[in-house]
């Protein structure tokens, strides 16, 4: 198997930062490239509920967002005449239907950002018609707006390698993406019993291989190339920036009581009386109260479930520990405490509580630090994202295709 070989790619990046050099404004910017999210779910859901007819009709407004200007619409005798729509067409003949070009040969069909909208079905649950057709020309325009980004990135990407003498690494990155595309959908295919099963799903949701191979090998070059054109410009925030996140967001920092407990169930059924059953678990809550391996003493003794892993109890939160009988004995215990026998109707639980988070405010320690640091250099990599994005539409040309 020809695997995606990252040493290489390392290569490849670094010869792009030479050619690069920094951005010819002076932007310190750090962007991850925004395309079409993987597809979703893994593994195959039920089929859902057919598409409402009336999708937005390609050439609809793409909002340029603050300081971008407007797209040039134009038309293109080349462009298909079929009506565009969301819902899976199957037994017709697929036409290529150009809906915006980008840069000097960039073209973004209908077909890409439709599929772009079909895996972000879920979020039309729930809606009635009418808003259900307000929110697909509303997905249908930002998704088409987040693929002329890509192609803009990608066009500048082209532009600056051809630039600095260096179009033969332009192959070099294309082979890289295919592979890792090819590595991706093997990856989804492992979820289905089979290729025909794999492609019946695909085929389910309105979705095609060729065209997810396209967004994640288009999104990998994209996501790449700005990555390693921009690595050396990021803000690195401070523990001044961090502690100023903390305190004005504590709604972000707090935890629910959560705890780690393990478990023995020792079963009326595996003996002889009742009175026998409670002997017994009386003997192993002694071993367990004396020290002895409690996990070694779940997988010998245990009558349930948690036995075959580790002797870890069922649920961590509040309302979800199972047996109910057990709960409010795992709750009264701080950690390493081994509980009282806890009697059900059909038998006893040996219970010890190995971490227990309790509700509040989490400490402003290290742990927290580093979640708040990838917070801010998250929000960072936004605000110069689009700043990127909208210098690039105003350096690239942009037009937008009606087609009748």
């Amino acid at each position: 198997m020809d695997a995606v070989n990252p040493v290489r790619w390392l290569f490849l990046a670094a010869a792009i930062v030479t050619v690069l050099g920094c951005t010819s404004d002076g932007t310190s910017a750090v962007l991850k490239a925004r395309g079409q999210a993987p597809i979703a779910p893994v593994a195959p859901p039920p089929p859902p509920a057919p598409v409402v007819p009336g999708a937005p009709v390609p050439g609809s407004p793409v909002p340029p967002g603050p300081g971008a200007p407007e797209v040039t619409k134009a038309g293109y005798a080349g462009a298909a005449t079929a009506g565009s729509g969301i819902e899976p067409i199957k037994g017709s003949v697929p036409q290529v239907k150009v809906v915006a070009l980008v840069g000097a040969s960039s073209l973004v069909t209908d077909q890409e950002v439709v599929e772009a909208v079909r895996q972000r079905m879920s979020e039309l649950n729930g809606l009635d018609p009418l808003a259900r057709k307000e929110k697909e020309k509303e997905m249908y325009a930002a998704q088409l707006r987040s693929i002329i980004a890509r192609e803009l990135i990608l066009d500048e990407m082209y532009t600056k390698l051809k630039k600095g003498g260096k179009s033969a690494l332009i192959d070099d990155i294309k082979d890289y993406a295919a592979k890792s595309a090819d590595f991706t959908i093997r990856g989804l295919r492992k979820n289905f019993p089979s290729e025909e099963v794999f492609k019946e799903y695909l085929d389910s949701q309105g979705l095609t291989v060729p065209v997810l191979k396209r967004q994640f090998e288009r999104q990998t070059m994209a996501s790449e190339y700005v990555r390693s054109a921009l690595k050396d410009k990021a803000r690195n925030p401070g523990l001044a920036d961090l502690r100023d996140y903390y305190d004005t967001h504590p709604d972000e920092f707090q935890t629910t009581d959560r705890v780690l407990w393990l478990d023995i169930f020792i079963s009326f059924r595996k003996h002889p009386s009742d009175r026998a059953a409670f002997d017994h678990a009386q003997s192993v809550l002694q071993q367990a109260a004396l020290g002895a391996d409690f996990a070694a003493l779940s997988k010998k003794y245990d009558d349930g479930l948690s036995g075959n892993q580790g002797g870890v109890g069922i649920g961590i939160e509040r309302g979800k520990i199972l047996p109910p009988d057990v709960e409010p004995a795992v709750w009264k215990l701080k950690p390493g405490e081994v509980g009282e026998l806890v009697p059900t109707p059909v038998g006893y639980h040996v219970i010890k509580v190995v971490k227990r988070e309790y509700a509040g405010p989490r400490p402003f320690d290290v742990k927290v630090q580093n979640e708040v640091r990838e917070k801010l250099m998250r929000k960072y990599r936004d605000v110069e994202e689009q700043k990127l994005i909208e210098e690039l539409w105003r350096k690239g040309p942009v037009r937008l295709i009606d087609n009748p």
